[in-house]
């Protein structure tokens, strides 16, 4: 079953799509259909999927203990190996770990994959002897998680359409006030020059953030706006 405006696979007994909000709307359930027939609708075969990521979890797992045994050969310790080991560990957290289930959960992956992130950051300035992930990475990271969760939490929240309007309005005017953190962080820790880019894209956002505000308060105009983009 896939939802009617943004075609996503949907369970079974769904009430509603979790991305856009769309009520499902089932006329002939398939219990009270006396035609059903479930040879036409097989149940989809995961197997092969499990499979192809076995093999995959294979190959990375041999590379990494490849490399390693070849830099403690050579090296007598990890050398360019832990780089490699650190950096097939996030790709598979990231972009493999979440296939091994049958839906991709952001409440759960997305938290995860962000960890896995700062952590992979973590490493990166500690084996290098660097000072920079708390003033820079840790923060910015963080940001990122945090607006990219805000982001996805306005997609699925079921709302009217112009206090949805507004929400995103702040949303980008928050985004603009995020590239002078930016800056900020990067003064901090890297001694670049303060307010030398982020307050041309802190003005962009604010503009474009403060028109949608206001923007839902008028109501011809919202109109007009959900005609062309979201309709």
């Amino acid at each position: 079953m896939y939802c009617v405006r943004c075609g996503v696979e949907l369970e079974q007994g769904t009430k509603a799509c979790p991305l856009c909000g769309t009520p499902v709307w089932d006329p002939d359930p398939i219990e009270k259909n006396p035609h059903f027939n479930p040879g036409l609708y097989p149940v989809r075969d995961h197997s092969g999927k499990y499979w192809l990521l076995a093999v995959i979890t294979f190959i990375m797992l041999s590379t990494g203990i490849g490399c390693m045994t070849a830099c403690l050969v050579y090296y007598g310790r990890l050398a360019w190996s832990a780089y490699v080991l650190a950096g097939l560990l996030f790709v598979y957290i990231v972009a493999f770990l979440p296939l091994w289930f049958r839906r991709y959960y952001p409440v759960i992956f997305l938290p995860v994959s962000f960890a896995a992130l700062e952590g992979l950051t973590l490493f990166l300035c500690l084996y290098t002897g660097g000072s920079w992930f708390l003033s820079f990475a840790f923060p910015v990271i963080g940001l990122l998680f945090i607006f990219t969760f805000l982001g996805y939490g306005l997609q699925v929240i079921k709302i009217k359409p112009r206090i949805k309007l507004r929400l995103v309005g702040v949303y980008i005017f928050l985004l603009g006030g995020a590239t002078m953190l930016l800056e900020l962080f990067l003064h901090m820790t890297f001694e670049l020059p303060m307010f030398n880019w982020s307050i041309y894209t802190a003005g962009t956002f604010g503009l474009f953030g403060l028109f949608l505000f206001i923007a839902s308060f008028i109501l011809r105009l919202r109109r007009a706006m959900y005609k062309k983009t979201f309709y």
